[in-house]
């Protein structure tokens, strides 16, 4: 298949990790791929597929749509010679699908989250996004998720016939995220936006419980966001706080590492998440301790993944990490990396993504 991907997202970002993973997939089966985003002109040089570079506005408010008007002249300059398709991410999508049609190219919507800002431009976010969607629904067109909680949050809030949705879960590249040697002291983490949204304070407060009952424990918080300063003013030497790592530096940070944190309170956009981190620890050999929501929960997990509900996440956290035997942990440890290996591997939403798109090609 010949595909386009039409993404407001840059490859820099920490959310990239799924179009990096569905993009090499779907060329390694063979497809080819060009990748309109807002990157500068050959910065990917390093990905299998062929970019154009679109800037965007730097105003907030108006990235989305300064980016998706440029799309679509770029589009209208530069239509496919051969049979095509295109993946369109939601923020782009309203200004493309009149093109797309008037072209005959078969398209599908990627949605990975909807609007998560809390400011007044996620109102305007927000009217873009149920646009999107409702361009799926007028046009027989199909839509992709990342969980059957976001599949019915879309047919409830725009009207979506839910045959029309089709989650693909956040995955995992289990060649990259190993299980590695673990060693005293027992080393907990969080990796990902350091936002005050995402409930970190509790895992201070996890960490030094621990420490007063007599647990010897290490916490590692790897990533950036409103909450550095503060929790670089700790100064604990058993509280490390890094910026975000690339992939193959986090991956080696993991394999050594024996919990992993999932605090994102039971909330809209975390309760319709499919959460990337959760599956790089388990690939990982790490357990995982989260929040009890849909966001989180997982079918068929085991004793590697330990939900408490909101108020009993620090004390139940605190609670099963204490009463961990090194035997017991090593276990839960290794079954985490064989589900990882069987159920999370990119490869399993590589298929999703390229049954959905040859039966719309």
């Amino acid at each position: 298949m010949n595909i386009i991907w039409f993404s407001g997202r840059k490859m820099a970002d920490l959310c990239s990790t799924t179009q990096k993973s569905l993009g090499s997939g779907l060329v390694e089966r063979g497809h080819n791929l060009i990748f309109v985003n807002p990157d500068l002109p050959g910065s990917h040089t390093n990905y299998p597929w062929t970019h154009c570079s679109i800037t965007a506005s730097q105003i907030p408010g108006l990235k989305s749509i300064t980016l998706g008007n440029k799309m679509n002249k770029w589009l209208r300059a530069n239509p496919p010679k051969d049979k095509t398709i295109a993946i369109l991410d939601w923020r782009v999508a309203t200004q493309l699908t009149k093109t797309l049609q008037e072209h005959k190219i078969s398209w599908i919507l990627m949605d990975r989250s909807p609007p998560a800002d809390s400011n007044i431009l996620a109102k305007l976010q927000w009217v873009y996004w149920k646009k999107a969607w409702k361009s799926v629904q007028t046009n027989q067109k199909v839509g992709c998720v990342v969980s059957q909680t976001h599949s019915k949050f879309v047919a409830r809030n725009v009207r979506v016939s839910q045959s029309s949705i089709i989650p693909i879960p956040a995955g995992v590249n289990t060649n990259q995220f190993q299980c590695g040697i673990k060693s005293s002291p027992i080393k907990l983490c969080y990796h990902g936006k350091l936002d005050s949204n995402r409930g970190l304070m509790q895992l201070i407060s996890i960490h030094s419980k621990l420490v007063d009952i007599g647990v010897d424990v290490e916490l590692y918080l790897h990533g950036n966001g409103n909450l550095t300063s503060r929790l670089a003013t700790l100064r604990n030497k058993k509280i490390h706080v890094s910026e975000s790592l690339d992939s193959d530096n986090l991956a080696q940070r993991l394999s050594g590492y024996d919990v992993g944190f999932l605090p994102m309170p039971d909330k809209p956009v975390w309760r319709l998440a499919s959460p990337l981190k959760r599956g790089e620890y388990l690939a990982s050999g790490m357990i995982v301790l989260g929040m009890n929501h849909t966001g989180h929960q997982m079918d068929n997990s085991g004793d590697w993944l330990q939900l408490f509900d909101d108020n009993d996440f620090i004390q139940g956290s605190v609670d099963f990490i204490h009463n961990l035997d090194l035997e017991q942990l090593r276990q839960s440890q290794t079954e985490a990396r064989n589900f990882a290996e069987a159920n999370l591997d990119w490869s399993h939403s590589v298929a999703i993504l390229e049954d959905i798109l040859s039966k719309q090609y």
